[in-house]
């Protein structure tokens, strides 16, 4: 089956604000930055409790909403142009049991929960007994990472990725939720590439994510489209 070429547009680099920090930290300055913090899933765990939803599938698409929501969490390097996808999709991990390993499987977002719900039960129906790395097939090059460590609770979390240059896709971890002072907390973390995401840029999206986890039943009821 030929791959189909996900749509982008090309970002002019001459009219970009963050042309010189692009270039910075694409030469003597490469790095990527992480950012772990504990989200307050309270409200998040009892609504999707009511409505019999996942919670893995839930995170996964809430992730996904707010990614899609910014340019900064969906450029790639294509042809040696800076590019950004018109969007993006997850590709989470299944962890296996019986040889403690995990698969990678990707599902596609179209910002409606109650299909991701659907279409993630559907490839993990489909694909989750597979020990392959990629049991789907190959993913498509528009995607970002989230995996989750159910087994234990972190207050820091880092990824250290090889040849990074320009490795954008964000990546994100969650860990094993706890409770504190009446609140359930989940161990959070964000990682990015600093030639296209600042600070500024990832403090946004947890603090957007966050919200959605607080009003979580205003937020899917506009998702369910």
């Amino acid at each position: 089956m030929k791959k189909t070429i996900p749509e982008y547009t090309t970002v002019d680099l001459s009219r970009w604000a963050r042309k010189e920090h692009f270039e910075v930290f694409q030469s003597f300055a490469q790095s990527t930055f992480n950012q772990t913090v504990q989200l307050d899933i309270t409200a998040l765990l009892k609504h999707i409790k009511a409505v019999g939803w996942k919670f893995y599938p839930t995170m996964i698409f809430l992730i996904a909403h707010v990614v899609n929501r910014h340019t900064e969490f969906r450029m790639a390097m294509k042809n040696n142009e800076l590019v950004i996808w018109d969007e993006v999709h997850p590709s989470y991990t299944i962890f296996h049991n019986e040889t403690e390993t995990f698969s990678s499987i990707w599902s596609p977002y179209d910002g409606n929960i109650q299909h991701f719900q659907n279409v993630y039960s559907e490839d993990v129906a489909r694909h989750g007994n597979n020990l392959a790395y990629w049991p789907k097939g190959q993913s498509p090059d528009n995607i970002f990472f989230v995996s989750a460590i159910p087994w234990v609770s972190f207050t820091s979390f880092d990824i250290n990725v090889a040849h990074m240059q320009n490795f954008f896709s964000p990546m994100f971890t969650f860990g094993k939720y706890y409770e504190q002072d009446g609140k359930v907390l989940l161990p959070f973390a964000l990682q990015v590439h600093h030639s296209v995401c600042d600070g500024f840029h990832a403090a946004r999206l947890i603090n957007e994510l966050q919200a959605m986890c607080d009003d979580i039943q205003h937020y899917s009821e506009e998702l369910r489209g």
